[in-house]
Formats: structure tokens, sequence, C-alpha cells
């Protein structure tokens, strides 16, 4: 048995998706790269990002920055992701960017006006359903504004094996035990949904 926990095993697989294929969205999983656009203008919708800072949890190669830098005026952006091999391909590719190499569930980051995550629950194992729910309830920690997430779903058909699916309705209610101001969106990907936290003061 494996002593690694689910964080490293996904660092490890990012690093190697890293070294296999570069600077592409295929090291990111994606199957193509009109997905990763898709995802993040649904991420993007969460709030008016005009002015905003943005902590983008498993941020790859920090290329959600460039999405928003080119929408979204005064948009301030830090990412952060436990792949050792992504974080320093960001850096490279972006140095003016802040971008650290942490786990948000065991590091502090910051405080942020919204906060992000694109794909960072499927492969979290076993415990998936729990860890999300730790994750999500960290990332709405961390804002001050909002927090937009999306993760595969359990609504999907033909679900690939060894990924986690959430269940939509689970997730939202889960969601509702932080807070009663929320999204949840099904609408742009048969195989995808995102929920969009808020905290009422700032609605």
């Amino acid at each position: 048995m494996s002593d690694k926990s689910p964080f490293d095993v996904i660092a490890c697989r990012y690093d190697d998706l890293v070294a296999r294929f570069g600077h592409d969205p295929r090291a990111c999983d994606y199957g193509r790269p009109e997905s990763q656009a898709v995802k993040f203008s649904v991420l993007s919708e969460v709030t008016p990002l005009n002015g905003k800072t943005i902590l983008d949890v498993g941020c790859g190669f920090a290329d959600f920055a460039r999405y928003l830098e080119a929408r979204y005026p005064g948009v301030r952006y830090t990412g952060v992701d436990i792949s050792e091999a992504m974080v320093n391909s960001a850096r490279k590719l972006r140095p003016d960017l802040a971008i650290e190499r942490l786990n948000i569930l065991n590091e502090y980051p910051g405080h942020f006006d919204v906060v992000t995550a694109n794909g960072i629950f499927y492969l979290l194992g076993a415990d998936a359903r729990s860890l999300s729910q730790q994750l999500v309830t960290r990332m709405y920690s961390l804002s001050r504004h909002a927090v937009a997430f999306n993760s595969l779903s359990s609504w999907a058909a033909n679900p690939a094996e060894g990924e986690y699916y959430a269940d939509p309705c689970d997730f939202v209610d889960f969601c509702r035990t932080l807070t009663p101001w929320v999204v949840m969106r099904h609408d742009y990907h048969a195989r995808d949904f995102s929920i969009y936290l808020y905290h009422r003061e700032n609605l």
C-alpha cells in the first residue's frame, strides 16, 4: 500500500504531464483547448472581476491569468499549485505574477476578493467527497466576495473509471452549510458543473 497522500499522487501525475507535453492544455489533462476556454469563461462569470484580487487554486500554467487580463481591467492574479513542475513552468512563463507551490489545506496564501478552482477534485481518490468539501470550505474562508469552482458531474453519461464525479445536488447541499448564497450551473458541458458561492455582505 502506498504511503502517498492523494495530493502527492496528483502532484506526481502533473509533474509527469508537464515533462511529457510542456506548456500545452494536455498537460492540464484537457482533451481539447476549447474545453479549457469554456471552463475559464464560466468561472470568470461568478462576479464582475474588474480590479479584483483573484486566487487561482490549482493554477497549472497560470493560463487563467491571461484569460482574465484580456477581459477584466485591473484584475490582480495569484496562482497556487501542488505540482512543482507546473509552478516552475508558470513562473518562467509569467515571472510578473505571484505563483506559489502550496496546498491551501496546510498553508495560508492570503485573503482575496475571489477564489477559483478549475478541475482540482477529480483525482482525489476514495476520499474525494470529503477532501473536495474541505477544499471548498477553505476557499470560502480565504475569499471576501465569492468563490467559483467546477467538478466532473455524476449526471454525465459514461464516466471514466478512476475519476471522481460529484453529485451536483449533493455538492449544492454541502455549499449551503457555508452560505445560502449559492448558484449551480450545469448549462455549459454535459460532464461538468460549476458552483458559485457568495458572501452576503458583498452581494
